[in-house]
């Protein structure tokens, strides 16, 4: 495509080309073999045509509206008079135009983007957020604020121009945010108004108001902090999930008012769900006054069943342990039926240590694993306040089964790990983790004879989670301290 293309210029020159190369010709002296008509353009428009991509380098159009719009209507006039057949001379006096405002353009711009830095550095994250496509009236008004201001600039009205960038500056972080909501927010919305026109208000109030609370505290989130997306995308997602439910529940609801199905039949499908489980499980369940006895069994199955999973891994984990180390330690032929039995002996009193810890704490306190050189407790009953790493009179209970699980190791080193969810920015995530493990490591040292020199402290942030981040409980299960204990067995 031509660069005239750009100005909406009409390719005519392909009709009139002959008569303004014979003008040529006549004034240069030449032949008609000594410059074809390919090179008649770029003889003429080269100067014009550096100077344009220059002022475009320099995004002229918007930093220096003026003077590119002044030289961009003085190159259309010099290519529609090549396109009409004009005098050489009308040409060249309309590039020379071009060229001229062009570099003047240029140099305005220049000048224009470093006075306007804020402004175009909110242009950008704007631009990055996808504004022209989900916030376009934003981003245009931003826009026309912006080349208003590089207007007045090239006219001198500095302060006014300062004023207008300011302006442009705020219509675009306006314009940013706008789009980072309809980005986060748009499909819930849309979600609501659907289930708004099937009156899921009447029909399913509970799960249209919360999935309307949820979108607007994703909303609140995005207006405190539009770069942390975390919460706000989780929050929306739950908001999708109810406002599906409340589009779900009217349509049932309009089916059981137009008698095309009875409460009946929709009990018995959702029994019939459950029921379907429950056989998975070899449970045998019944609804003969709800549904609350089956999902209890149910509940309680499932519960047994991850029990006895975690502990045949943990037994499988430990005889693979066991072969190992007893692999390597007869591959000496030469070592005595002593030092295995030895070896076996000192196993088991691994084992039974290990037991003994692990005999300390209640479920909801504390998980106990074994790895291959340590034991890890993972606390999971160390509950902080939201955003605190403070110890409070609360956490000494399961502390003090802390201290005596530590005393069945007291040759051993320790790291106290901290880790977080991955809610708010991994800096005050990691910041975070580390303050809790260090309020857990002093209060360790204040309450036990052990040296400073065997116990460190590390916060890992959210960098390494045991489980789904999107739920609930899954985040729950991430914020926690694990001790990890390094014996000299």
């Amino acid at each position: 495509m031509p660069v005239s293309a750009r100005f909406g210029a009409c390719p005519r020159a392909c009709r009139r080309i002959v008569p303004v190369l014979l003008a040529w010709l006549a004034l240069t002296g030449q032949g008609v073999a000594a410059e074809p008509p390919q090179n008649l353009r770029a003889t003429l428009f080269g100067a014009a045509d550096q100077a344009l991509a220059a002022a475009n380098g320099q995004r002229a159009s918007l930093l220096a509206p003026d003077s590119y719009a002044s030289g961009a209507e003085a190159y259309r006039r010099a290519e529609e008079i090549l396109a009409d057949g004009g005098g050489i001379e009308a040409i060249q006096r309309n590039l020379a135009r071009a060229r001229d405002d062009f570099t003047e353009a240029a140099a305005d711009a220049e000048i224009a983007g470093a006075r306007f830095s804020a402004a175009l550095d909110a242009r950008a994250d704007a631009d990055s957020a996808e504004a022209d496509r989900y916030a376009p009236e934003l981003w245009r008004d931003a826009e026309e604020t912006l080349t208003e201001a590089a207007s007045r600039l090239a006219r001198g009205r500095d302060k006014s121009a300062d004023d207008r960038a300011d302006a442009a500056r705020g219509q675009y972080r306006e314009a940013e945010l706008a789009a980072i909501k309809a980005n986060y927010l748009n499909e819930t919305r849309s979600l609501l108004e659907t289930a708004d026109d099937l009156r899921a208000r009447r029909y399913a109030p509970i799960s249209f108001e919360r999935a309307s609370a949820l979108l607007a505290e994703a909303e609140q989130a995005l207006n405190a902090d539009r770069y942390d997306t975390d919460r706000p995308r989780n929050l929306a997602q739950l908001a999708e999930h109810n406002a599906h439910h409340a589009i779900y529940v009217a349509r049932l609801q309009r089916q059981i008012y137009d008698d095309d199905t009875t409460l009946e039949e929709v009990l018995l499908d959702w029994e019939g769900a459950l029921s379907a489980l429950a056989d998975e499980l070899d449970v045998p369940v019944y609804f003969d006054d709800g549904h609350e006895a089956a999902v209890k069994r149910m509940s309680e199955a499932i519960a047994t069943l991850k029990a006895d999973i975690t502990f045949l891994e943990q037994a499988v984990a430990d005889r693979d342990a066991q072969i190992a180390s007893l692999e390597l330690e007869v591959g000496d032929q030469s070592q005595s039926l002593a030092r295995v039995n030895e070896a076996l002996a000192r196993r088991e009193r691994q084992r039974e240590r290990f037991e003994r810890v692990e005999a300390l704490f209640e479920p909801e306190q504390a998980i106990v694993l074994r790895q291959a050189d340590g034991v890890i407790l993972r606390l999971i009953g160390l509950n902080f306040a939201s955003g605190s790493a403070r110890l409070t009179d609360a956490h000494d209970a399961i502390l003090g089964r802390v201290q005596a699980a530590l005393a069945e190791f007291p040759e051993a080193n320790l790291v106290i790990e901290g880790h977080t969810d991955s809610f708010g920015s991994d800096a005050s995530n990691l910041e975070l983790s580390q303050a809790r493990a260090d309020a857990v490591l002093q209060y360790l040292l204040a309450n036990s004879p052990r040296s400073p020199a065997d116990v460190r402290a590390l916060g890992y942030g959210e960098s390494q989670p045991v489980a789904n981040n999107e739920t609930p409980e899954g985040r729950r299960r991430n914020r926690r301290i694990d001790i990890v204990i390094y014996p000299r067995w």
